[in-house]
């Protein structure tokens, strides 16, 4: 199997099966990995499903480094979790022709055979979560816990208006959060957890927001597979695009550690350097050394400080906080 079979045209069919109508679309999708079970082992593969709502599907394969992207609709009734993709690309005969994969996603598992005319291939991947190295951090000595087991229970200034769980999760409802006590230079862990809103779309999909010192966000949303950019997931709006996309899938819990410092000021209160700040989305490094010249829109205050609040933003969605600590740094 060469590089001309990724560049062909390609057939897809894939029967998409699960349990529940909505929730069969969240158990489909998410990270799939593996490897050709026959016909060309040696070449790599993997894929991402997303979906779109009302059944629809978004598999986004990739084989030996290169990307294909189909769109399926759904076959049926939403609830029967039946999903089959047609999708025709002619990439010419100098480019290997025509293939046709045929698959489906069951119980967790994405088979399917690959037949072209360089002969035929079977894969299987298998889906997988894979969470983030630093979930579950515990906060070292000196940091100031938000949210989790040994935080002050009035540690936000709205809290009684959002949702406290048993286990230290906690919900935005009607409005922002905002921490009691102030913080300069920082470092911050935070995990969250966006809901599943597969007939969304952009920013209208589990939309949120960390605020460093309550005027510097960092986007939080489900951009899933997504390209970065500075108003998705993990972005600086109009300020810093992330390196790349490290977002899970919605209903899985994520984590941001962050290394942030705050901007210094004379004694005139003349800013003598702007903020900075560098960021680690699962584990991966989305942001290194990023200046921050100004605010953010949507903040408790356009003029810059030496010091600010913790903003957990509400924005109409449902989205999910908990093992919050802040860690001042020199």
């Amino acid at each position: 199997m060469t590089r001309m079979l990724l560049t062909a045209g390609l057939v897809l069919g894939l029967t998409l099966t699960a349990f529940g109508a909505s929730q069969k679309e969240l158990e489909l999708m998410g990270n799939f990995e593996g490897s050709f079970t026959s016909g060309w082992p040696e070449v790599s593969i993997s894929a991402q499903i997303v979906a779109l709502g009302k059944g629809k599907h978004l598999a986004k394969i990739t084989i030996d480094g290169i990307k294909v992207e189909v769109t399926g609709k759904t076959k049926g009734k939403a609830e029967d979790g039946l999903c089959l993709y047609d999708d025709t690309v002619d990439a010419g005969d100098e480019l290997g022709g025509k293939y046709r994969v045929v698959g489906q996603v069951t119980g967790g598992i994405f088979t399917a055979t690959v037949e072209g005319n360089e002969g035929r291939g079977t894969f299987e991947l298998k889906r997988v979560v894979k969470g983030s190295p630093t979930m579950g951090k515990k906060a070292p000595a000196g940091a100031t816990v938000l949210l989790g087991k040994s935080a002050a229970p009035d540690a936000f200034v709205r809290e009684p208006l959002w949702q406290i769980f048993a286990d230290g999760v906690m919900k935005p409802s009607y409005s922002s959060a905002i921490s009691k006590e102030e913080f300069g230079s920082a470092q911050y862990h935070i995990e969250f957890k966006t809901p599943f809103m597969p007939e969304e779309r952009g920013q209208g999909r589990g939309n949120s927001g960390v605020y460093l010192m309550g005027r510097y966000e960092m986007q939080v949303l489900d951009s899933y597979t997504e390209e970065p950019r500075d108003n998705f997931c993990g972005g600086i709006y109009k300020k810093a695009v992330p390196i790349v996309n490290a977002c899970a899938p919605p209903e899985e819990w994520q984590t941001y550690d962050i290394t942030f410092h705050a901007p210094q000021f004379d004694a005139s209160g003349k800013k003598t350097k702007d903020a900075m700040f560098s960021a680690v989305h699962n584990g991966i490094v989305i942001h290194d050394k990023v200046v921050l010249p100004d605010c953010t829109p949507g903040g408790v205050s356009g003029e810059e400080a030496a010091r600010g609040v913790l903003m957990l933003q509400y924005h109409h969605n449902d989205v999910s906080y908990r093992n919050v600590w802040i860690q001042p740094i020199d």
